[in-house]
C-alpha cells in the first residue's frame, strides 16, 4: 500500500472515521461565523457530549475521582494535540494560521459536559 493510503486513514483518525455528510453537517455554524469571528458549530456539540460520554465512563467503572478533572483534561488535550499533529484542526480566521483558539474551545467543552455528568452523578451517588 502507498503512503497516501496511510495519510489518509491517519487523517480520517482525527475525526473518528465519520462519514462525509455527517461531517458536513457538523461544520455547520450554528453560532457566530467561523470565517469572520468567534464561532460554535456542530462539533462544538460534539466535544460537549464527548465530555458527557467519557465523564460517564470514568464514573461509571469507578476510576479515582480525586484525579477525574486532570484525567479528562490530559486525554482531551492529548485528542487535540493529535488533530493538530495531522492536520486536521482548523486555523482560526481572527489569529492568523493558529488553531490554538479551536483547540482551546473545544477542550472547554469537552470539560464543561464532564463537569455537569460529575455533578449530576454525584448528585445520584
Amino acid at each position: 500500500m502507498n503512503n497516501d493510503y496511510y495519510k489518509k486513514i491517519i487523517y480520517n483518525s482525527g475525526d473518528v472515521f465519520l462519514p462525509e455528510s455527517l461531517k458536513h453537517i457538523l461544520g455547520i455554524d450554528i453560532i457566530g461565523s467561523s470565517k469572520n469571528t468567534f464561532y460554535i458549530s456542530g462539533w462544538s456539540i460534539v466535544h460537549f457530549i464527548n465530555g458527557i460520554i467519557v465523564g460517564f465512563l470514568y464514573l461509571y467503572f469507578k476510576y479515582d475521582i480525586h484525579s477525574y478533572t486532570l484525567k479528562l483534561l490530559t486525554l482531551h488535550t492529548f485528542w487535540e494535540l493529535w488533530q493538530v499533529l495531522i492536520g486536521m484542526a482548523k486555523p482560526y480566521k481572527l489569529t492568523g494560521r493558529s488553531n490554538l483558539i479551536d483547540s482551546i474551545m473545544d477542550t472547554v467543552l469537552f470539560m464543561l459536559g464532564a463537569y455537569l455528568i460529575r455533578f449530576l452523578m454525584l448528585e445520584v451517588l
